[in-house]
């Protein structure tokens, strides 16, 4: 009976510690791969287990004793197996066989000995797994156990007095002894077991595990004494589990609550998608298409970068956001000009103008030179032919993508040093004209002193002039927002 309660307290504190482990694990332990939309459910795992067992067996009768430490109850080898089907991730049934040999003898005077062959001890068990959730992961390897169950034990004992070679058993009553067989005697036997396992391959298992086993009867050592408890016995065993069936997971290894963490966890993603905005673009993360615009740049609904003319380079990276529709640019959205006129090639009509050569704005050829100065400076007068540069509201200071631009201009300027040419400043409709006026002219000047101190064109042969806004080409306000160069007779 002693023993009985040692069980029960062994059992309770292997619960408590488990739930403790399962309340003090943080939350970065959980480890969740797979998200599903639904509950797991058995058929989808292997769920059928084949357990080879065996280990030490010692028995507590009314001859040996019950004290596990004690000399008098005998250790021998018990051995069986089990076949476990699982239901779900923590239940399961047993069929389990045992056979033993059990031995024991008396410690009082006369001195008793027993020894009991088992033939089967054979038992239906409940099985219950808590580990697979306990350690809150998706595929632990580690799992406690407990079951009980019912069943039939089978068995022959032999008992001789005082080390005699008479063999038999014995009815005990007042003090009586009477000869009696036992042998071929068969009881109800329930099993109360908890063990630990471990996972060491995919379709392989150990555990430890101990077991009392108590019979409905006090025949277990031969040696029936009326009105006296009833004899058990103690398995202590190792064994290997082969997990069989043709699915890929085995399901008292994988932890039923993993789905409700990965949709807690699909939840958490999509309540982050819905606020989080990363490139800070003003477009959520779940429906912006360009996650990683570049700061500063001008979105459309969807979070893709906006390109005002359609060349496939966003505003934000584009030197030339006006170019023309169709036209082929390079990678910073400059128009491509073949011959270096600077006349992009969707508007060039020679498209292999010799270098440093003076083209109307079209890109056709001008000849140039003393005899064709005023006609060279009629025609120029009344086309233009330099690209224009473009600012930013409210700004006069020249931006770094139109660099290229005044350099090929630059170039014109001093392949032609017969020519002089007139710098204006334009603005869009807002603010005053008084205003507009002193804004264009800093325009004019910024390009100016730009091609004078960079590449030391004669300041003489460039003068200002502000139009202020009274010179539009369009209602779009950026492309009003300009420096336009033409020859001056």
């Amino acid at each position: 009976m002693r023993l009985f309660t040692r069980l029960l307290m062994f059992a309770f504190c292997i619960g408590l510690t488990t739930h403790t482990i399962a309340q003090t694990v943080h939350s970065d332990s959980i480890r969740v791969d797979i998200k599903s939309g639904k509950m797991p459910r058995s058929k989808e795992f292997n769920t059928w287990d084949l357990t080879l067992h065996g280990g030490m067996c010692i028995p507590n009768t009314d001859i040996a004793s019950s004290d596990l430490n004690g000399s008098n109850a005998k250790q021998h080898l018990g051995y069986g197996l089990s076949v476990t089907k699982f239901f779900s991730h923590t239940f399961a049934l047993q069929a389990q066989f045992i056979r033993a040999k059990l031995e024991g003898e008396d410690s009082n005077k006369p001195l008793y000995k027993f020894t009991t062959d088992v033939d089967y001890d054979i038992t239906l068990n409940a099985l219950f797994q808590f580990g697979n959730v306990a350690f809150l992961k998706r595929t632990p390897n580690l799992a406690i156990y407990g079951y009980v169950g019912i069943g039939m034990i089978k068995f022959s004992p032999t008992t001789s007095k005082d080390g005699g070679l008479t063999y038999g058993n014995y009815y005990v009553q007042d003090g009586r002894l009477d000869n009696v067989d036992y042998k071929n005697t068969s009881e109800l036997v329930i099993p109360v077991g908890v063990g630990v396992k471990y996972r060491i391959t995919k379709a392989f298992s150990l555990h430890g595990e101990y077991s009392l086993r108590t019979t409905n009867s006090d025949k277990l050592d031969g040696w029936y004494r009326l009105l006296s408890e009833n004899d058990n016995y103690n398995y202590f065993n190792l064994g290997l589990t082969y997990h069989f069936g043709a699915k890929d997971k085995v399901i008292e290894w994988v932890n039923p609550m993993s789905t409700i963490y990965a949709d807690l966890y699909d939840m958490k993603d999509r309540v982050d998608m819905l606020s989080g905005d990363k490139d800070k673009d003003g477009v959520a993360d779940m429906f912006d298409r360009e996650p990683e615009t570049p700061e500063g740049a001008k979105v459309y609904g969807d979070g893709t970068s906006v390109d005002t003319d359609g060349d496939g380079v966003p505003d934000v990276k584009d030197s030339e956001p006006f170019s023309a529709k169709g036209a082929k640019v390079d990678a910073n959205g400059h128009e491509i000009d073949t011959d270096g006129d600077g006349i992009p090639d969707s508007h060039d009509m020679e498209p292999t103008t010799a270098k440093g050569s003076l083209v109307t704005n079209t890109g056709v050829t001008i000849p140039t030179g003393p005899a064709n100065k005023g006609g060279a400076s009629s025609i120029l007068a009344a086309n233009g032919y330099l690209p224009s540069i473009f600012f930013d509201l409210n700004s006069a200071i020249i931006d770094p993508k139109y660099n290229e631009t005044l350099a090929s201009i630059a170039l014109v300027m001093r392949n032609n040093p017969d020519i002089k040419f007139d710098i204006s400043g334009n603005c869009d409709s807002r603010a005053s004209d008084d205003y507009n006026v002193k804004l264009g002219k800093r325009r004019a000047e910024a390009v100016k002193s730009h091609l004078v101190k960079k590449y030391k064109i004669e300041a003489d042969r460039l003068t200002i002039t502000s139009l202020g806004k009274k010179d539009p080409i369009t209602k779009d306000h950026p492309m009003n927002r300009r420096v336009d160069f033409k020859v001056t007779e």
